[in-house]
């Protein structure tokens, strides 16, 4: 593997965490400076011989989605040697306003959606740092243009949910359920999603949810996030993004404290340039 990226958090999201803000609809804003270019791509693209555009990739990862990733999934333990982070109890935060309760247990969680495809491992552990099995970790979070999906049919708990403004409208949201799902964990308290890099709404800084239920009983709402460094090269230098650095940083966020470093992805570029990014979590 190559060598890991030092991450930093990200922006704040407003809604999916507290705050005022344009919530998903500032995504979409977002995306129509590159609307032209098609998706994610900028106005530096250029066409080809053929009359086709030719879309470059300036970022130093991966394009097109999971189904361009060519590295081994599930990967190998990242935690092999360690933990990767300190063996430390992790603060609960907000659950927002755009959850809705995942029944998808398929690995795959992108629905199609384009973006860089990453490997996302979560481990889980008790006070003692020991791996926890059999528990249920649920993930949720934006696509490359900061909408959350909302399909809510056949969801047992829609009460948080608000459509509207985690949509945007948007009727390909409305009609997906991109970036959902849940996964239970092995002997050794792990879970593998794939999926892709997410995008980033104003307000919030770029994040991933966290939802933890053990023994039919919720153990954790959390969140997570990114590098600020890494977020923004990939959204002005990757294709599939709006072209757009984020408005909020890490420490502006209005969830994460003055420790958001503790909850920063750890993050490594997989040889074919896809991502691997990974985190432990202990709960009482």
């Amino acid at each position: 593997m190559a060598a890991t990226v030092t991450l930093v958090p990200l922006l704040p999201l407003a809604g999916c965490g507290g705050g005022g803000g344009g919530g998903a609809t500032a995504g979409l804003a977002a995306s129509d400076a590159s609307a032209a270019t098609g998706t994610g791509a900028t106005a530096d693209d250029t066409t080809d011989s053929s009359g086709e555009e030719a879309v470059s990739n300036d970022s130093d990862w991966l394009s097109g989605g999971t189904s361009a990733m060519q590295a081994d999934f599930p990967p190998s333990d990242p935690f092999a040697s360690g933990l990767g982070n300190t063996c430390t109890l992790t603060r609960e935060y907000t659950l927002g306003p755009c959850y809705f309760q995942a029944d998808e247990f398929a690995q795959d969680i992108s629905a199609g959606e384009p973006g860089v495809p990453m490997a996302l491992v979560l481990k889980l552990v008790d006070q003692a740092c020991e791996p926890i099995a059999d528990a249920n970790i649920e993930i949720w979070f934006v696509n490359w243009e900061g909408i959350y999906s909302g399909d809510t049919t056949g969801s047992a708990n829609t009460r948080s949910f608000n459509s509207g403004y985690c949509t945007g409208g948007d009727s390909g949201a409305l009609a997906s359920r991109w970036f959902r799902g849940v996964q239970t964990t092995d002997a050794n308290g792990l879970v593998y999603f794939k999926c892709c890099f997410p995008g980033w709404y104003a307000s919030r800084t770029t994040h991933i949810h966290v939802r933890i239920v053990r023994n039919n009983s919720e153990a954790l709402v959390t969140q997570f996030c990114f590098d600020d460094d890494l977020c923004n090269d990939i959204y002005l230098n990757n294709p599939d993004y709006t072209g757009q650095a984020k408005d909020t940083g890490n420490n502006r966020d209005n969830v994460f404290g003055s420790d958001y470093a503790d909850y920063q992805f750890e993050v490594e570029r997989q040889w074919d340039s896809s991502m691997l990014a990974y985190k432990a979590i202990q709960i009482a």
